[in-house]
């Protein structure tokens, strides 16, 4: 199984929150290693650069490859993929477009598992649609909304 995770998972690694133990424990399951593209890295550090002294772990991770494994990515694939999650699912989802690449890039990486926090996107719900496993689960209305896409959109 392969596990993606979005920016806002990983950030709760390097940040630290209320959700940081849930994710830690889930992660320490079967050992479990995220693949992440060149666009989660950058969006991650980014955020970590803000911050005195938060961005080196990160980087040492990504470099060690132990508990992130940078994958690169055939990005003319992914930008195809995106339009093709768009085709099937705009109408239903209304996603973004950043939203789009992220779970594209899940995708193309043959991804099982998208990883996200963020319910203030839609990208949960495309991930599901898209035919990927979600962590944490999808929410009642975020259930209701794949249902809606798959059923307009195709699966």
């Amino acid at each position: 199984m392969r596990f993606v995770p979005d920016s806002s998972l990983l950030l709760r690694l390097y940040l630290r929150d209320h959700n940081t133990e849930s994710v830690e424990r889930y992660l320490a399951e079967d050992a479990k290693e995220l693949t992440l593209s060149e666009l989660a890295r950058i969006e991650v550090l980014n955020t970590l650069l803000r911050q005195e002294g938060r961005a080196d772990q990160f980087l040492k991770d990504v470099q060690e490859g132990s508990k992130l494994r940078l994958e690169h990515i055939d990005w003319a694939e992914a930008f195809q993929q995106s339009e093709s999650l768009a085709r099937r699912f705009s109408q239903a989802l209304h996603p973004g477009g950043h939203d789009l690449v992220l779970v594209a890039s899940a995708v193309v990486m043959g991804a099982t598992w998208f990883l996200s926090f963020d319910r203030n996107s839609r990208q949960r719900p495309l991930a599901a649609a898209a035919g990927l496993r979600v962590w944490p689960p999808l929410e009642k209305d975020e259930r209701g909304l794949v249902k809606h896409a798959t059923r307009l959109g195709g699966a």
